[in-house]
């Protein structure tokens, strides 16, 4: 089977890098491939409204006004997506298909994962494992929580 839509979660580890150049090698040329590196992070939680803080339970506050909260986050991503992009540059230089580079906020990671995965309609995910499990052995908690939980194809790379 060859896999030609890959999705490639990121998060700087040398085995994410791995898993970049794996999912290069495995589309080869093929100019209509595409690849799509995700960073998944949890929301920024200086703009996020609390609901907790040293003022008691219910009484959050936030830095940013409701009005202006769409544009930091907006501003944030941008940011966020910029660094992305020129951390894996050097990685991606030779991929003749099609490339998304994207950071996505989210709560639980190996949902969201998942969920980005769906949303490319990918056929295949393909991740480092930082392998600190013990209980796991060689895979870490966010792989192994891909791979017992995704009805998408999986390769872990180390």
């Amino acid at each position: 089977m060859a896999f030609t839509n890959i999705l490639v979660p990121y998060d700087g580890s040398d085995h994410a890098k791995v898993a970049v150049k794996e999912a290069i090698k495995m589309v080869g040329d093929n100019a209509d491939a595409a690849i799509h590196i995700a960073e998944i992070s949890a929301p920024p939680q200086d703009l996020v409204f609390s609901s907790f803080n040293q003022t008691g339970f219910g009484m959050g506050v936030s830095l940013v006004s409701k009005e202006d909260f769409a544009d930091a986050v907006q501003e944030r991503t941008e940011e966020s997506d910029k660094k992305l992009e020129a951390d894996v540059e050097g990685l991606v230089k030779d991929f003749k298909g099609s490339l998304t580079v994207e950071v996505i906020y989210g709560i639980y990671t190996v949902e969201t994962i998942i969920e980005t995965a769906q949303r490319y309609e990918c056929d295949l995910i393909c991740m480092g494992s930082r392998g600190l499990g013990a209980i796991r052995g060689m895979l870490g908690s966010v792989s192994f929580g891909v791979l017992r939980n995704s009805d998408i194809p999986v390769l872990v790379c180390k």
